[in-house]
């Protein structure tokens, strides 16, 4: 007769399979251009960023967008700012970004950030490393 629901705890709300990864991007944010991150994970659907440099005021539902370079290609993305804040996955302050719907990543792009090659085609060794 009736549902008992749990509410959600807020920790992955996330409904695509996320990769781990350490992978540079340059993203801008309102005044600010061409400014240094890195993507910490990454799917289908979402992406973690982790600015490098000044700090940034972001405010839920304001908007990140950037450029990915991926198998040597640049690939224009945009996203929602869904949560900022300390990560305790990734041991550092970043942005949570639901990417618009135009911007959605393909499970091909999601492999090629995850596993990145040369410009023979080769696999590039990345490690990823913890942040202080």
């Amino acid at each position: 007769m009736f549902e008992i629901t749990q509410p959600s705890s807020g920790v992955d709300r996330r409904t695509a399979p996320r990769a781990q990864v350490a992978f540079p991007t340059r993203w801008d944010h309102r005044r600010l251009e061409d400014q240094p991150g890195e993507l910490l994970d990454v799917s289908t659907t979402g992406l973690f960023l982790r600015p490098k440099g000044g700090t940034v005021r972001f405010r839920p539902n304001d908007v990140v967008w950037g450029s990915l370079d991926i198998d040597g290609e640049s690939r224009a993305f945009s996203g929602i700012v869904r949560w900022r804040g300390w990560s305790l996955e990734h041991r550092c302050v970043g942005l949570g970004l639901q990417l618009e719907e135009h911007s959605q990543l393909t499970d091909t792009e999601v492999a090629a950030i995850r596993w990145p090659r040369d410009a023979r085609g080769r696999p590039m060794l990345r490690l990823l490393r913890r942040h202080d």
